[in-house]
Order: C-alpha cells, then sequence, then structure tokens
C-alpha cells in the first residue's frame, strides 16, 4: 500500500504542477486561485485514502479526468467552495469519477450534478415511475415559460439519470434492472412533454372536434430499446405518434381553429422540437421517428 501511494502522489503531483502552469490557472482571477489552491491538497489526500484506493486502479486516467473538471468550474468559485467545504461531496466525485468515464463526463459537461453528491442517501437511490413523476411535479412549480420548462427537464433527466448510474456502478441496484429506471425516466418525461405541448396548442387553437374531456386521442408509442425496456444512458428514442381521429374535415374547436390533422402534425413536432432542442443543458433525447409512415416529415 505504501508503494502504492508513493507512486499514485508522484503521478498526482505531477500533473497538478502541470495543471498550475496551464493558462486555466493564470486567467481564474485571484479568488479562484485561492480556491484552487485550498482544493488540491484536499483532493489529493482524498485520491490516496485507503478507502479509495482499490477504485483508483488508473491515477493517470484519473487526474486527467478530475483536471478537466477543475477547468471547467475554474472561474465558478461557488463549486469549488462546494468541493473543498465538503469532504463527502469531493469523496463521491472522486469514488464516481474513478469508477465511470461516463459521469466524469456528465459532471464536468454539466457542473450543476455536482449538487447532487451532497445527500449519498439520495444519490444512490434512484426513483421510479411513481415517485418520478411526483418529483418532476415539484421541480417544475416554479416554472412559468417554455424556455425554463425545457432547461428544468433536462435537469430533470441529467440528475435521474446521474442517480441510476451512481447506483449501477455501487451495484446497489442489479445490472439488468438499469434499463427499468432509464425507461421509467423516458415514460415520465414524455408524459409530462405530452402534457405541456398540448396545453401549448389548444390555448392557441382549442381541442380537435370530437375530443371530451382529458383525452387527447393522441399516443406516443415507443418502439426498439424504448419499447423493449432495453435503454442505455445515451440511448435515443424511436417513436412513433398515432391520433383516433376519425373526422376527416374537423377542425379544432377554439378562435383560430385549425384542421385536426394539422393540429396533430403540429402536436408530433412541437413534441420533438421539445426532446432534442439544445438548451444550455443540452438535449432531452435523440429522436428517431424513421418508423412512421411519413418518416420526418411528421
Amino acid at each position: 500500500m505504501q508503494k502504492y501511494q508513493i507512486k499514485i502522489r508522484t503521478i498526482i503531483l505531477n500533473k497538478l504542477m502541470a495543471f498550475r502552469k496551464s493558462s486555466t490557472y493564470r486567467n481564474i482571477g485571484n479568488r479562484g486561485r485561492i480556491c484552487l489552491d485550498a482544493l488540491i491538497p484536499k483532493l489529493l489526500e482524498t485520491i490516496v485514502t485507503d478507502q479509495l484506493s482499490d477504485l483508483v486502479s488508473d491515477p493517470d486516467t484519473l487526474l486527467e479526468r478530475l483536471l478537466k473538471l477543475l477547468e471547467t468550474i475554474a472561474r465558478r468559485t461557488a463549486y469549488l467552495s462546494l468541493l473543498t467545504e465538503n469532504p463527502g461531496v469531493l469523496a463521491q466525485l472522486v469514488k464516481l469519477t474513478a469508477a465511470s468515464s461516463w459521469v466524469a463526463e456528465r459532471i464536468t459537461r454539466y457542473p450543476i450534478l455536482l449538487d447532487e453528491l451532497i445527500d449519498p442517501r439520495r444519490l444512490y437511490v434512484p426513483l421510479r415511475h411513481q415517485d418520478l413523476l411526483e418529483e418532476l411535479l415539484s421541480f417544475l412549480q416554479a416554472v412559468d415559460d417554455e424556455e425554463q420548462y425545457m432547461e428544468r427537464l433536462r435537469q430533470f433527466a441529467h440528475s435521474n439519470r446521474l442517480r441510476t448510474a451512481a447506483a449501477d456502478i455501487t451495484k446497489k441496484i442489479p445490472v439488468m434492472k438499469v434499463s427499468d429506471y432509464l425507461t421509467d425516466l423516458a415514460e415520465v418525461i414524455l408524459s409530462s412533454v405530452l402534457e405541456q405541448c398540448w396545453n401549448y396548442l389548444t390555448e392557441r387553437h382549442g381541442s380537435p372536434s370530437g375530443i371530451k374531456g382529458k383525452d387527447t386521442g393522441f399516443a406516443i408509442i415507443g418502439y426498439g430499446k424504448l419499447g423493449g425496456i432495453e435503454l442505455g444512458y445515451g440511448s435515443d428514442l424511436d417513436l412513433v405518434f398515432l391520433h383516433d381521429n376519425q373526422d376527416r374535415y374537423g377542425q379544432t374547436t377554439g378562435q383560430k381553429p385549425i384542421a385536426n390533422d394539422v393540429f396533430y402534425t403540429r402536436l408530433a413536432q412541437r413534441i420533438i422540437h421539445t426532446l432534442n432542442t439544445r438548451t444550455p443543458s443540452g438535449i432531452l433525447y435523440e429522436i428517431d421517428t424513421r418508423l412512421r409512415p411519413n418518416g420526418n416529415a411528421g
């Protein structure tokens, strides 16, 4: 163990010295440097603890991953302070980054996920369908426009994918169940997006003729990995959109009526737009609709 720790400390120190000479470090300003100088010794100590030594089999790769994150958050002192002042958060970060390149890339791309590392009781317990629905409703309570809705929905998805990955990495859930959690997440998101897009269009055009109550006459069918409950962390969604409105010449009931079939076409297009538009938090899912009779035409 002592030889291992000497080796890993040497690798880490060499990489950290190179980092301190980098343009990122030179350009972060006084406060950022102070935060980094306080964080780096704690990071070093965390990596070489006995509890984590079995996970850090490749310190060179681990340091590459962590330094990419530090470069990303170097000017965001709130995140540097979070890691410096919370040893538990730092330990979770090292643990998950050492175990998974996917987790490292996600946290580096979306540093807001660092907040998920604060409470291990939440981090390692991914939610199933009903609990996801309740959490999403709470998550969207203060949302009052479409842009904010799309951004919050992406943050919700990132957060819950991370929780599933953390439980997967630490064997809190069986590997065979990972796709169940990811499918539940996709279904909850699709349900929310359908409701949001339906409300948007009905406020402008009314409901298609023949629709009663809360019925939409519209369904999203999952094919491929979604339909087979085999989703992975980066899976796209194979979707088919169906409606059962029989009135070929009917129109919507609002003050600006449009043909029923036009309404449903716009609904499908808006769902796709909501799912794969890129915001600061990325996209929700890549969507494949080529299985539909009209392909990408709507």
